[in-house]
């Protein structure tokens, strides 16, 4: 609330001095908004189409170490053991490393073992210290990795079968770096958080990421889910352990080297969505501060990068700068009430601002729902359940938008200590509530199928 109420009376208290401050400040930030409302358009204008599939001939498949950092993972390790058993890839030519920390309290060194006596490509790796985080266990699994690719998965993903095949004929081109898919829900229709974060993200995953990647942008990789080629790990060293969003970093870094990072749609992987509003809190307070912290490191640094070509160098300014700016969007809600009090706020007609604001509020659910036609046209009859919680996303914005303002004041105003908060997994989830699209090879526990590898 201090926070809150210093910002306000910064950023307003000019206005009493000088009356058209109101109405210049209202342009600038109605300006900016309407500049990335369009600039979410045009990405999902340029993802409309999908990229085409490539295989290897069998011969050339090289071999690949799956990574998955597991603590406390016990509800979620035998959908992710599974999926990895079921994956459609020769045997000889994968391995599956599960590191663990050896402060687990739960039953997830039991499971690993259980799933490592059926079939010895299952490694289990115990790390002694849980210091680090998730970048220090990835880390510390790459040193047991012998993969001319790696893979790195978070331990509630279930893979597609086809998932590896199609992502290592893309690390055969030159100058990509890591391939990256798309990661879908799996508790989709569990709650009506998990349904809008669920909308929210096939929104992010379909257009933004896949849009800037087809734009020549800045295209992002998440830690759960990423297909790298071994040498940049050689080239670019290991994921930092200090930060956040270590995944977002090293993404910064593979682009700034002229590296691609390779975007395909159609390779999936699901994973389950915060379920309260409370661990949705805590999840983005960790990414939006991670971006935050990315941009200190990185925004002004980018810039003479040559390497990575003028546009993406200015992509990746403008993503990070729009994650600092959007925890300022709280200035929007004391201009509006300047507004409603019949105090000019903006430079722009009436209509044609009335024009301007409805352009800029439907554009969340706009691109929601383009972004949901196309998949179900793809997959299948959409379910209208999901129509019935568009309504919502625009609160649920200014509720992320709330989360960045906290976050704002914690990185830049009082440079507060960040306290990592695991999201909490569900137990295996019950078939009713799983998205209908779900494969169900990745779910199916499967037999031992190569105990002798």
């Amino acid at each position: 609330l201090l926070s809150t109420a210093i910002y306000l009376l910064v950023v307003l208290a000019p206005g009493l001095v000088y009356r058209p401050y109101y109405a210049i400040l209202g342009t600038v930030v109605f300006c900016a908004i309407i500049f990335f409302a369009a600039r979410c358009y045009l990405q999902a204008f340029f993802a409309v189409r999908m990229p085409p599939l490539e295989e290897l001939p069998e011969g050339q498949l090289p071999r690949v170490s799956l990574i998955v950092p597991s603590y406390n993972e016990e509800n979620v390790l035998r959908r992710s053991l599974s999926s990895m058993l079921a994956l459609d890839y020769p045997a000889d030519r994968l391995e599956f490393i599960y590191v663990y920390e050896s402060v687990c309290t739960d039953r997830t060194e039991e499971i690993i073992h259980e799933f490592a006596q059926r079939d010895a490509r299952i490694k289990p790796v115990r790390r002694i210290t849980h210091k680090g985080g998730k970048a220090a266990a990835t880390n510390y699994g790459l040193q047991f990795a012998t993969g001319d690719v790696i893979a790195i998965f978070d331990a509630d993903h279930a893979l597609d079968p086809g998932l590896v095949r199609y992502a290592v004929a893309q690390l055969r081109k030159k100058g990509v770096g890591c391939v990256r898919g798309r990661c879908r829900t799996v508790n989709r229709t569990q709650n009506l958080v998990t349904r809008l974060v669920a909308l929210e993200r096939d929104a992010v995953e379909r257009f933004y990421i896949y849009g800037a990647w087809r734009m020549g942008g800045f295209s992002t990789f998440t830690g759960g889910h990423a297909f790298f080629r071994r040498e940049v790990f050689d080239e670019l060293g290991l994921f930092r352990e200090d930060i956040l969003t270590e995944d977002i970093d090293f993404a910064v870094k593979l682009h700034a080297a002229g590296y691609q990072v390779v975007v395909l749609p159609q390779i999936q992987s699901w994973e389950e969505v915060p379920t309260s509003l409370k661990a949705l809190m805590h999840q983005r307070k960790r990414w939006t501060r991670g971006w935050m912290q990315i941009w200190r490191l990185h925004a002004a640094r980018i810039l003479t990068e040559r390497r990575a070509g003028l546009f993406k160098r200015a992509d990746i300014c403008l993503s990070l700068t729009s994650t600092v700016a959007s925890g300022l969007v709280l200035a929007v809600l004391p201009l509006a009430c300047l507004r409603f009090l019949g105090v000019a706020t903006s430079c722009f007609a009436e209509p044609t601002a009335f024009g301007l604001w409805l352009f800029v509020t439907t554009t969340p659910a706009i691109t929601t729902v383009w972004a949901w036609l196309l998949d179900r046209r793809e997959k299948g009859p959409p379910p209208v359940s999901d129509l019935l919680a568009v309504p919502l996303l625009i609160p649920y914005i200014f509720f992320l938008f709330g989360v960045s303002w906290i976050c704002f004041a914690d990185e830049f105003l009082w440079n507060w200590p960040f306290a990592y908060v695991k999201t909490p997994r569900a137990a295996d989830l019950p078939e009713t509530i799983r998205d209908p699209d779900l494969c169900q090879e990745s779910l199916a526990l499967s037999e031992p199928v190569h105990p002798s590898l």
